[in-house]
């Protein structure tokens, strides 16, 4: 009788014990996984639109540059026949004007439909094409559109195109034609856009149709996009479509899913480890049970041994979120702000400083010819250039300034209440330490300098993307007078 009845108190505990863990781990995983999952998606979704602005600022500057084109009265009286010079001055024979441009052509027409000069950059697959061809589908393609910017799928190839008025500089007189110009998007070109955002990127012409979110752009139009995460990776399906709405292609970008990933193997150690405390919790209560009171000092010391080793547990997964959390909010190369993070940083900074009526300044920072010192020396020195450029950077930093890479050698600093002069100084001071560092890598002394492009906001209706903007022409700026300088412009304090 004795054994029976302690038999049938073994099977209970046994029961219950597993019940337990079994809605421990459910639990656990309905709540703190879902957490992770929630984390990956928001944190990509970040990804995905700091992709998306890329694209849109680069067709938002081929817009620009063809309306200034389309505006200008030579364009327009060299479509009327009254500047023969003009094709001289500009796109004389022989020439590359495009490649400064980052153009891949200019295709010029006559109210008639006429194509009246054509000029295509050297360094791209487009000038191997039959042109005449390729000029007159492309023109009946858009004949429907007076006016566009827009992503096009044209000839089995992928293009940013923008179509444009050719009018007079006052907009007087009647419009004489239109400009067509393109931007060839080769594999190559999403691959630099994805770099640092996403591991990896790839395309196909399937249209995804489940689980949409759908977002816009001035130049891109319509974008949908769904997440779909794994145990090792992130997927993102990116559908775009042109100026008629027409599905064009979809792209697939991919990245490790860290967050989910490591949350899963941190969560499943935390139930183990709580499964064997609980476990052993109930080998006390069935030894209490069978010795009764005799055993009862004994089976405090053990719970509370068995509570301050829950206590480790939930410490040690306190450590592991905060160390995700510093894994999804910093580069992993320099351990500066990554990109997401910096953006999110700098959007605060703004929208304090329009509250307070206070200065707002953003600092483009790119590395001359650092693809030269990856090519000459290997990847692993230009890693280690981009680190020491960025702790040097780091040093000369207030701690409330955020400093943040945006991707491959491009940078970003933005700085809240902080007068012009003192920017100046600061932005100089760095260009110099920068000019003057000297990395040794065996029996080689590198040296490298550094282009700035230096912006205030200019009113409290701007945007972070806007100020962001005119820093990076600050920057193309830099870049074409010579590199190794700081090109600025004045603050408008609104």
């Amino acid at each position: 009788m004795y054994k029976s009845e302690f038999r049938k108190t073994f099977l209970s505990l046994i029961t219950i014990y597993l019940i337990l863990v079994a809605l421990f781990f459910a639990i656990s995983n309905k709540f703190f996984i879902d957490d992770f999952i929630s984390l990956e998606k928001k944190h990509n979704k970040i990804n995905i639109n700091s992709f998306l602005n890329l694209l849109e600022n680069d067709i938002t500057s081929l817009n620009q540059i063809t309306k200034d084109y389309a505006l200008w009265d030579d364009t327009y009286n060299f479509i009327q026949n009254k500047n023969d010079e003009y094709i001289y001055d500009n796109f004389r024979e022989n020439s590359n004007t495009l490649e400064g441009l980052k153009i891949d052509s200019f295709i010029f027409v006559n109210s008639l439909n006429k194509v009246m000069f054509s000029t295509y950059n050297l360094n791209t697959k487009l000038s191997n094409i039959n042109k005449k061809q390729f000029e007159e589908n492309l023109i009946r393609k858009l004949n429907d559109a007076s006016e566009l910017s827009s992503i096009l799928y044209f000839e089995d190839k992928f293009f940013f195109v923008v179509k444009t008025k050719i009018a007079r500089n006052d907009l007087t007189g009647d419009d004489v034609g239109y400009i067509i110009s393109l931007k060839y998007l080769e594999k190559e070109y999403f691959k630099n856009k994805a770099n640092g955002i996403f591991t990896n990127i790839s395309s196909e012409t399937t249209q995804l149709t489940n689980n949409l979110e759908t977002t816009t752009f001035p130049n891109i139009n319509r974008v949908e996009y769904s997440i779909k995460i794994n145990n090792k990776d992130v997927n993102s399906f990116i559908n775009f479509y042109d100026y008629k709405d027409n599905y064009v292609k979809t792209f697939i970008l991919t990245n490790d899913s860290s967050i989910v990933y490591s949350g899963k193997n941190t969560i499943t150690i935390f139930n183990i480890i709580s499964a064997g405390i609980l476990f052993f919790v109930f080998f006390v209560i069935y030894q209490k049970e069978k010795l009764i009171i005799q055993q009862n000092d004994e089976l405090n010391r053990k719970v509370e041994k068995s509570t301050e080793k829950l206590k480790e547990a939930y410490k040690k997964l306190k450590k592991n979120n905060d160390a995700l959390y510093k894994l999804a909010h910093t580069d992993s190369l320099t351990g500066i702000s990554n990109r997401a993070d910096f953006f999110s940083a700098s959007v605060e900074l703004l929208n304090k400083s329009k509250q307070n009526n206070k200065l707002f300044t953003i600092l483009m920072i790119d590395i001359d010819y650092f693809k030269k010192v990856n090519d000459q020396y290997g990847h692993s020195v230009g890693d280690k250039v981009l680190i020491k450029f960025s702790n040097l950077v780091q040093s000369q930093l207030e701690e409330k300034m955020i400093f943040g890479r945006l991707g491959g050698e491009e940078f970003a600093i933005s700085i809240y209440d902080k007068d012009e002069e003192y920017i100046a100084t600061l932005s100089e001071k760095i260009r110099k330490k920068v000019e003057s560092l000297v990395i040794k890598n065996k029996d080689n002394e590198i040296r490298f300098t550094i282009s700035i492009g230096l912006a205030f906001k200019n009113n409290s209706n701007e945007n972070i993307d806007e100020i962001l903007n005119r820093a990076d022409e600050l920057l193309y700026k830099a870049k074409s007078d010579g590199r190794n300088r700081v090109v600025r412009s004045n603050s408008l304090r609104n």
